[in-house]
């Protein structure tokens, strides 16, 4: 620990923000360079890695260290996404894609402010799940290839009041073709590649918005965590992996048979 470190102390529990020099106020490119894992800076994955003692947060007392090493990116990406920017209230809609980190912290984040979600999932074991979860409808993408239309059905025609849009190219169409009117689409993922959208008059139509949605600041990260204790949300860890399983641990990302987070320990 630096000599001139004044708000830690060797022993407290803390995690680091993805933008090391965000720490409050909106986000600015500047900050871009100094992003753990990209960048000139080095990611997380070592035994040990120096930050500067801003860009800390304090772990919450009632999660575990592992439960907490799954919030500085995908947890607050689903908060900047739905509390920051989208003022998600009780009585909206959400629709997430898929069941990996911020699909599941978004569908709790919502059902906490008395949102209702619909998860779309390929798997009927994880549609399960999430309904388990709280989610109050789910789609399988696989035999139901236009959701869109399901999901417009499910909201009584309307279509969903906001989106986490995950997916990219080959989703981001049928996003807007469930979006209600007035709606919001959270860009964050793009799985299937970096190919332009498009039909982006129909954004115009709806009097749409899309937001692009790039993690969150520590004094967001902050209020979060506050609101994670006071809702009970607990992060969904689908398996921990030792650091020697590293490379296991990503393959089994890759593989996208996961629910949720997946942790590697040290």
């Amino acid at each position: 620990m630096g000599k001139n470190v004044t708000r830690w102390r060797v022993g407290d529990r803390v995690a680091p923000i993805f933008y090391q020099n965000w720490i409050a106020g909106p986000y600015r490119e500047a900050y871009g360079p100094a992003a753990l894992g990209g960048g000139d800076a080095d990611g997380v994955l070592a035994d040990l890695i120096t930050v500067p003692e801003a860009s800390l947060v304090r772990i919450p007392d009632e999660l575990s260290v592992e439960e907490a090493a799954t919030l500085p990116c995908a947890a607050l990406t689903a908060w900047q996404a739905l509390v920051v920017r989208g003022r998600v209230a009780a009585g909206d809609t959400l629709l997430v894609q898929g069941t990996g980190g911020v699909a599941l912290f978004g569908l709790q984040i919502a059902s906490a402010l008395g949102a209702r979600t619909i998860v779309l999932s390929s798997s009927d074991e994880k549609r399960e799940r999430a309904e388990a979860l709280g989610a109050f409808a789910t789609v399988n993408y696989r035999a139901t290839p236009d959701w869109d239309v399901a999901v417009r059905k499910l909201t009584d025609g309307l279509g969903v009041s906001h989106i986490l849009e995950l997916g990219g190219p080959d989703t981001f169409d049928r996003s807007l073709r469930a979006l209600a009117a007035g709606g919001r689409i959270a860009q964050i993922g793009v799985f299937t590649g970096f190919g332009p959208r498009s039909n982006l008059i129909r954004l115009q139509q709806i009097n749409g918005t899309i937001d692009g949605v790039n993690v969150g600041s520590a004094e967001q990260f902050e209020a979060m965590n506050a609101f994670l204790v006071a809702h009970r949300i607990k992060p969904v860890i689908d398996r921990s992996f030792a650091f020697d399983e590293a490379e296991a641990a990503y393959d089994e990302l890759a593989s996208g048979r996961h629910f949720g987070k997946l942790v590697i320990r040290f």
